[in-house]
């Protein structure tokens, strides 16, 4: 008899995802099957590879970005920059990393946003980063080393020499191949994967510069 396989006889599935049997299909616009032919073109994967991962993603995503930026209201700290940057790039016409007047204007913006929800309480230095302190300055009792985490803006300018520093690490030459591609690096999706994809991807935007 012909015309017909056996069970488990047809092509094995492809891609990423092991354990694939159930088969799902669904009808799209053509403009859509357009953006996904196009991935698919660009990627070298098939479109079903391509249609797989995609909705992978939209259940994965948020999980990512929540590990990535925090708890709901760092989250919303992320948002409010991005409204403030997007808003003031739309009136000046330009980008703030790229022009003095633009990055002027949205950390006075920041500023007056942060300070309009920070706390009003009297300031005091937490527990935890009395008790970091205390540590610090026990093992180097003559460097007074801890002193910088009892001043916000001193403690504050730490992290943010260590973020910088981050970044300066990721550009060292044994950690940014020359075969890297650099639409690797503008991948929204894989941008929350890990603390180094984000900055790879922080990277990608700022230093290298985005054009669109």
């Amino acid at each position: 008899m012909t015309g017909k396989r056996e069970q488990g006889a047809g092509r094995k599935p492809d891609g990423e995802f092991s354990g694939k049997s159930a088969v799902f299909s669904t009808r799209i616009t053509p403009e859509l099957r357009a953006l996904l032919e196009k991935e698919s073109k660009e990627t070298g994967k098939s479109l079903s590879q391509i249609v797989e991962r995609r909705l992978h993603d939209s259940f994965e995503t948020p999980k990512r970005l929540e590990r990535a930026l925090g708890a709901g209201h760092v989250r919303a700290l992320a948002y409010m920059v991005a409204k403030i940057a997007t808003s003031l790039e739309m009136r000046t016409g330009r980008h703030w990393h790229k022009d003095a007047f633009t990055g002027s204007a949205l950390k006075a913006a920041l500023n007056i946003a942060i300070h309009y929800f920070e706390s009003r309480d009297e300031l005091r230095v937490p527990d935890r980063l009395e008790e970091q302190a205390a540590r610090t300055q026990a093992a180097f009792p003559s460097a007074n080393l801890g002193n910088f985490m009892k001043d916000p803006a001193d403690y504050g300018a730490h992290r943010g020499s260590e973020f910088v520093a981050s970044i300066e690490y990721l550009e060292t030459p044994d950690k940014t191949p020359n075969n890297m591609r650099r639409h690797d690096w503008l991948n929204d999706s894989n941008a929350f994967q890990s603390d180094e994809e984000l900055l790879k991807f922080i990277m990608s935007k700022l230093r290298q510069g985005d054009e669109q």
